[in-house]
């Protein structure tokens, strides 16, 4: 059995991405009972992911409020909001809406279009909408999308303008697009609120930036188990920020939602407690 030291300062949330399957109510179970300090919550429709309407269905709402109070679940972000050719923005209002009710802070957004005038566009456009709600527009870049890499998310915030957009970090995807701490040094802080952790594997030859846009989909392991420098990207971004624990269970091993909530709960604080101790030894 896992015994934590109280040594790392950053809230975990539990991602909606690592509990797909589960219905809201059993997932907001599930992250509670496994210690959790927050959550998101997927409110608008994954093109990759099982959807469980949300909007609009006030008996559900009512009890998820409930959920969240009694167990002193944050909300962090809302998920996902893809940005595709035919997307129409205003259509993600409600969920936004939603999202800022339930106490979330960012929607997390996906460039899922070629056109980068028309991307642009629209990411601005959804900054204007969930500005109203008082949401900011995390960005998350994919190696298996479009918007692939920091520096073109980096480039898109720069055109855009917009003060409620920032980037969410996805280790995996960082390196495996040739991301490295370095490239994480010097840029401003207030670009990242918030990051996603996991650990994961690097396809044979990757980083390859010739796939970009069309990589194998992600593979990842619990943190600290894997191929990333976790801790040399924790370094290099915001001390002590907020952490999504995105960790899909494997098809092999399927088990009970709250038993697999656990799991990622405990090696993630186990891992983030074991980075905090080593800083404390550097220090010394």
């Amino acid at each position: 059995m896992y015994d934590p030291v109280p040594v790392n300062v950053n809230l975990i949330a539990l991602s909606p991405t690592t509990l797909p399957e589960a219905p809201p109510l059993e997932y907001l179970e599930a992250a509670a009972a496994a210690g959790y300090n927050g959550v998101g919550l997927r409110l608008a429709r994954s093109p990759l992911f099982p959807f469980y309407p949300v909007v609009g269905n006030a008996v559900l709402i009512r009890e998820m409020k409930r959920a969240l109070a009694s167990s002193g679940l944050a909300v962090l972000d809302i998920l996902s909001f893809y940005l595709q050719p035919a997307t129409d923005v205003d259509s993600f209002a409600a969920s936004l809406e939603l999202g800022a009710e339930l106490g979330a802070r960012y929607a997390l957004v996906a460039g899922d279009d070629e056109n980068w005038a028309r991307l642009r566009d629209n990411l601005g456009r959804f900054c204007d909408v969930a500005g109203r709600f008082g949401v900011a527009a995390a960005v998350e870049f994919a190696v298996i999308r479009p918007l692939a890499t920091l520096s073109q998310t980096l480039r898109l915030l720069s055109e855009i303008g917009r003060k409620n957009a920032v980037v969410c970090l996805d280790p995996l995807n960082f390196v495996r697009s040739g991301g490295s701490a370095a490239l994480l040094r010097g840029l401003d802080p207030r670009l990242f609120p918030y990051a996603q952790i996991s650990d994961g594997v690097l396809g044979p030859g990757e980083p390859d930036l010739s796939k970009l846009g069309r990589m194998s989909p992600n593979e990842r392991r619990m943190p600290g188990e894997g191929m990333l420098p976790l801790r040399e990207i924790l370094d290099a971004l915001p001390a002590g920020l907020p952490l999504s624990v995105e960790l899909p269970m494997p098809k092999t091993a399927q088990r009970p939602a709250r038993e697999w909530a656990k799991a990622t709960a405990e090696s993630t604080r186990r891992f983030l407690d074991e980075y905090y101790r080593a800083k404390r030894r550097e220090a010394t």
